[in-house]
């Protein structure tokens, strides 16, 4: 496998993609067998991007999220068609507002799998009467389920199952999770997990050593002076909420050789190169398969534009379903998500192909180039002209 041509593209996005730096990993057959490292974490210091260096993940923490849902369907803590109430009453209360601004007691109910597939009726404003009188409240110490139970106060944007919108879904599959297993978010995460799977920088708070690891955030970077239009040092998602609540949709910081492993687990179908089982072949099944409704798939594709062609929403991930229409080297069923600063997880378990890409900066059309990364990588396991 030469991945040469990968690197000379990514080389490249410091200068022409004004991205100040970045890591990509790729696996086959769950073994890690290509890094590129370029640019820096900090550029004011000339701090190099590394392996080890802490990004947020943002957005694709969800790719953590749903897996660790599954592996509690697995042991059959939760399940996927059961009511959602089942695991908080709160979510059995629910209402639903109609474009007409009707607001009546939701008709349909909503499912763990709803929450899974982006398609239980919740929004992504925390902006509401319920949730500022929570904090008030509480003076910002509110817990996950605490935030989620506040949440389901609100009225639906549809009824549960009928529609996609990006939303505050995995959050509340958090606290669903919670109240299934009887441990805190975070606790669940590192046993079924981070700990199996040795990702030991993948955490919701920083300690001393990680946060001088940490990678500073551009928005409105450029390559060609070197300065940005604001550079933030963040420890991980502040939606202010307060430290006792661990979002289940962005609140993640980790680093390539840790997010790598996932990617690495997911694209080997669940297994990691040493035969550790994850994610059973069934699981996996059930990640990949689309979840949407017609006007679901209509909702996805507004909502992904062009750089989601081709692909579905299964159970919280974007799947592939028409490899020609996404112009993709990877098979059907390959999935993943993304992050709002450029972060991007591919896992191909028919390909037994897995990629991590990671930066931090929001100033760029990351989602632009997510799909050269794709292609150059795929060139180069298939040995490819390049």
């Amino acid at each position: 496998m030469n991945f040469s041509a990968l690197d000379r593209y990514l080389d490249t996005f410091y200068a022409e993609k004004n991205v100040p730096g970045l890591g990509c990993q790729v696996s086959v057959d769950g073994e890690i067998v290509h890094t590129h490292l370029a640019g820096f974490a900090n550029v004011e210091e000339r701090k190099p991007f590394t392996a080890d260096t802490l990004i947020n993940l943002y957005s694709a923490t969800k790719v953590s999220t749903v897996t660790a849902g599954m592996c509690l369907v697995q042991k059959g803590l939760l399940d996927l068609d059961a009511p959602a109430g089942d695991y908080l009453p709160a979510l059995s209360r629910v209402f639903v507002r109609d474009p007409d601004g009707t607001v009546h007691r939701a008709r349909s109910t909503m499912l763990v799998r709803h929450l899974f597939s982006m398609s239980a009726g919740f929004t992504y404003d925390s902006d509401v009467p319920s949730v500022r009188m929570l904090r008030e409240r509480t003076g910002n110490t509110a817990s996950t389920r605490e935030v989620v139970e506040a949440l389901a106060e609100e009225p639906l944007a549809f009824e549960p199952g009928t529609r996609f919108r990006y939303s505050f879904c995995h959050d509340v599959l958090a606290a669903v999770m919670e109240a299934a297993a009887g441990k805190c978010f975070p606790e669940i995460l590192r046993e079924e997990l981070f700990t199996p799977l040795g990702m030991h920088d993948t955490v919701f708070a920083v300690s001393g050593e990680q946060r001088s690891r940490l990678a500073l955030e551009y928005y409105g970077f450029d390559g060609k002076t070197g300065s940005a239009r604001e550079v933030i040092f963040r420890e991980g998602l502040d939606m202010g909420m307060g430290p006792n609540y661990f979002s289940g949709g962005g609140g993640l910081m980790s680093t390539v050789n840790d997010y790598g492993k996932l990617a690495a687990m997911l694209g080997n179908g669940g297994r990691t190169s040493d035969g550790t089982v994850i994610l059973s072949d069934e699981s996996i099944r059930a990640m990949q398969e689309n979840q949407q409704t017609a006007q679901g798939l209509e909702d996805f594709a507004e909502m992904g534009g062009w750089s989601k062609a081709g692909y579905g929403y299964g159970l919280g991930v974007r799947t592939l379903m028409d490899r020609e229409r996404a112009g993709s080297l990877s098979q059907q069923g390959e999935f993943g998500w993304d992050g709002m600063l450029g972060c991007y997880v591919l896992a191909d378990p028919a390909s037994h192909v897995g990629i991590f890409y990671a930066q931090q900066e929001n100033g760029t059309p990351w989602f632009h180039w997510h799909s050269m990364i794709r292609q150059y990588v795929y060139a180069a396991i298939l040995g490819a002209e390049t």
